[in-house]
């Protein structure tokens, strides 16, 4: 809804505008009474004015679309705003890496020896020696909390008990086991709602981002507004300052001539001392406006535009909008990011309460397996090697099958008392919080109504200040026109004709404010229906 802020100056700034800076006349008698010549004057256009020299900076033009270009890229709270979304990115991952398959190893060795209390086993001592590898391989499922393992396990045990059937023997097991929650968890739990409330955060990250660089984009217009205006209240502050000055002078030749009271030059002072607070005041606000304007567009304090005196070269171009006020409060409604971001709360919240609903339902878990194991090594009968296998015995017995096993049961849990009470009260704080989140929506959603339409309402009324400041400079401009007329025809005197000429200089400082105005209100409008603070 806004055309480039560079362009040429509207009409109404088009005009050269007159101001004195020459040389004040030595009387303000009439013309007549005084050389005819008219007061030399300084042709100056609002809208042009440059920054103060500041000794060891240097000065650097810069245009809107240069300024927010170089927010998006050096700013330094886009860049932590850009992490957001990463961590988020993170977060997620984490949450799917729950139900990713998990891995697990283990190697043990043991050796012991014990007094033997049989006289069978042939020794004193009876020594064995151990070793384990065991690997297991699970995973939870994403649907309806079911959870999967298979378990491998293998043992080696050799010992000098001459009674052991199978020495050194070998041992292997492959065991399958699967749960599944049939009562609380099979709809959803925990793990699975992690997975699905991080995935809305992340729609949230985005969304935050966008609000920051929206937002980022409106400062920075707003700044480099107020510093184009603070520097133009600059240059109108000087040359009032050197009006100021120039009628006190004035005043006390006039003394000198004895066609005015010494106390009369008091007033003049006065005026001059006000004009000159003025200007520092002036001065003091450029300086604040500069800043502003500058963390906005500075990487650090080593920045070369944080160290450059900022020149905003661009001037506003007006184009007269038509407001749909009541088009704008519907689109804001439906797709501003704040309320979005809300409703996106209200959806976790909304998955939190499925959550703690579930688990005050009781615990029916049915859980079912099957093993197979297998045996080798070498195999001793009556003292004689029967068999000699090993390791690989061990494996081809596990293949058939031939010993093997299953296993199901059922575990009903029924939470009394503490847990009960606790899964109770939770459930009902849940209730009470989604309850809050929808209210608070129903506020958002009134005041973001209200901003809309108080911003679609800043549009008309700026326009018609605007409006009433183009009046009100046209009619300057004619008072300086009638004045310059009068004293060059002996009926006005010098005082006059620059004292209506610097009216006119203010007129049109006022007119570029109100376009300013202007000009952010319909930015302004435009960004409230899409993003909020």
């Amino acid at each position: 809804m806004i055309k480039s802020m560079r362009g040429v100056w509207v009409r109404a700034f088009a005009v050269s505008i007159l101001l004195p800076a020459a040389a004040w006349a030595q009387s303000t008698t009439p013309a007549t009474a005084q050389s005819p010549q008219t007061p030399p004057i300084d042709r100056y256009v609002v809208g042009q004015a440059k920054p103060p020299d500041v000794p060891g900076t240097t000065q650097q033009d810069l245009t809107l679309e240069q300024a927010v270009q170089m927010s998006l890229e050096k700013n330094l709270s886009l860049q932590v705003a850009k992490l957001g979304p990463q961590l988020a990115d993170y977060s997620l991952q984490s949450a799917r890496a729950a139900f990713l398959p998990r891995y697990t190893s283990r190697y043990s060795i043991n050796n012991s020896t014990n007094p033997s209390n049989n006289v069978l086993q042939g020794v004193v001592n009876v020594t064995q020696n151990t070793q384990n590898f065991d690997g297991t391989f699970a995973q939870l499922l994403p649907w309806h909390g079911g959870n999967f393992s298979v378990n491998f396990t293998n043992s080696r045990q050799g010992t000098n008990d001459v009674t052991a059937r199978v020495n050194p023997a070998f041992n292997s097991r492959l065991s399958f086991s699967y749960t599944q929650p049939l009562l609380a968890g099979f709809k959803m739990d925990g793990t699975r709602n992690e997975l699905r409330t991080v995935a809305i955060q992340r729609q949230i990250a985005d969304i935050q981002l966008l609000t920051t660089i929206e937002n980022l984009r409106a400062d920075v217009r707003q700044a480099y507004w107020t510093l184009r205006s603070a520097i133009e209240q600059i240059e109108i502050q000087r040359r009032l300052l050197q009006l100021a000055l120039r009628s006190w002078e004035d005043s006390k030749i006039r003394v000198q001539i004895g066609s005015l009271a010494p106390i009369e030059t008091l007033q003049f002072e006065s005026q001059a001392a006000s004009a000159e607070q003025a200007l520092l005041d002036a001065q003091i606000r450029w300086r604040t406006a500069e800043l502003n304007l500058k963390l906005l567009l500075a990487s650090g304090a080593d920045d070369d535009i944080y160290k450059a005196t900022l020149n905003p070269v661009d001037q506003p171009q007006i184009s007269v909008q038509a407001v749909d006020i009541p088009g704008a409060v519907t689109g804001a409604l439906s797709q501003r990011s704040d309320l979005v971001q809300q409703r996106k709360n209200l959806d976790i919240n909304q998955l939190l309460l499925e959550v703690t609903k579930d688990r005050t339902r009781p615990q029916l878990d049915l859980s079912s397996g099957y093993n197979t194991s297998g045996q080798g090594g070498t195999r001793f009968s009556s003292g004689v090697i029967t068999e000699e296998s090993g390791y690989s015995g061990a494996l081809r017995q596990l293949g058939t099958f031939d010993t093997s096993g299953w296993n199901t049961q059922l575990n009903f849990t029924v939470p009394f008392g503490r847990d009960w009470t606790t899964n109770r009260v939770a459930y009902a704080r849940q209730v009470l919080q989604l309850d809050q989140t929808k209210a608070n929506i129903k506020a958002a959603e009134l005041r973001v109504s209200a901003e809309v339409t108080n911003a679609g309402l800043a549009i008309e009324n700026t326009y018609k200040q605007y409006q009433a400041a183009q009046t009100a400079r046209s009619a300057a401009e004619r008072n300086a026109e009638a004045a310059q007329t009068r004293f060059e025809n002996g009926v006005a005197t010098n005082f006059e004709v620059v004292t209506l000429q610097n009216t006119l200089t203010n007129a049109r400082l006022t007119e570029l404010s109100r376009l300013i105005a202007y000009v952010n209100a319909i930015a302004e409008f435009e960004r409230i229906q899409r993003v909020g603070r």
